[in-house]
C-alpha cells in the first residue's frame, strides 16, 4: 500500500511539472505570413529573371553550334582544295574556341544564379523563423506557456494546443505596421465651371 501511494504521488508531482505547451505549425506560417509571401515573389521574379537570361544565353550557345556543324560539313566537301580545307580548318578551330567558351561562361551563369537564388531562400527561410519565433515568444507569454514547439516535431497533440494563427496574426500585424504604405493616388481635379457666353448677363439680386 505504501509503495501504491509513493507511485501516486510521483505520478502527481510530474504532471504538476509538466509545462504549458503549444504548437506552431511551420509551414502554415510560410504559406500565410505576409512577409513571407512577398519575400517569395521577389524570388520568383529573380528566377524569372534568370531564366530569360539563360534561354538568350542559350540560344547564342546554339547557334554557334549550328555554325560549326556547317563548318565542318564544309571540310568534308571532297573538291575542297588544300588551301580550301586548310581555310576551313583554320575557322573550325576558331568557332571551336568560341563555342567552348561560350558554353563555360553558359554553365558558370547557370551555376552562379542557381547559388544566388539558393542563398536567398536560405536567408528568408532564417528570417521568417527568426520572426515566427519572436511572435511565439510573445503568444506564449500572453497565454502563460512555458514551451513552443514546431508541430511537425510532435506525433500527436490535440488542436486546443495550437497557437499558429496567434502567431500569424501577430506577424502580420508587426509587418504591416513596419512596411511603408503607398501613396494614395491623387484625386482628379474637379472640372472647371463653364464660362459665360458671350453676351449673358449675370442674374439681378
Amino acid at each position: 500500500m505504501k509503495s501504491f501511494f509513493a507511485l501516486l504521488l510521483a505520478s502527481a508531482s510530474v504532471f504538476a511539472a509538466a509545462p504549458n505547451v503549444g504548437l506552431i505549425d511551420e509551414q502554415e506560417i510560410f504559406k500565410t505570413y505576409a512577409k513571407s509571401a512577398d519575400m517569395q515573389a521577389e524570388i520568383r521574379k529573380s528566377e524569372e529573371s534568370a531564366q530569360a537570361s539563360v534561354g538568350e544565353r542559350v540560344k547564342v550557345v546554339e547557334q554557334l553550334q549550328a555554325d560549326l556543324v556547317a563548318a565542318q560539313k564544309r571540310g568534308q566537301d571532297p573538291m575542297l582544295s588544300e588551301n580550301g580545307k586548310k581555310a576551313v580548318e583554320a575557322e573550325l578551330q576558331q568557332k571551336n574556341g568560341v563555342f567552348q567558351q561560350r558554353r563555360a561562361e553558359l554553365q558558370n551563369f547557370v551555376n552562379e544564379a542557381r547559388g544566388a537564388i539558393q542563398q536567398r531562400v536560405g536567408e528568408m527561410n532564417k528570417q521568417i523563423l527568426a520572426d515566427a519565433r519572436t511572435q511565439a515568444e510573445k503568444v506564449a507569454k500572453a497565454k502563460g506557456l512555458q514551451l513552443v514547439l514546431g508541430k511537425s516535431q510532435a506525433f500527436f497533440a490535440d488542436a486546443s494546443l495550437d497557437i499558429t494563427q496567434d502567431v500569424i496574426k501577430e506577424l502580420n500585424a508587426d509587418y504591416k505596421a513596419s512596411t511603408p504604405a503607398a501613396p494614395a493616388p491623387a484625386a482628379p481635379a474637379a472640372p472647371a465651371a463653364p464660362a459665360p457666353a458671350a453676351g449673358d448677363k449675370p442674374a439681378a439680386k
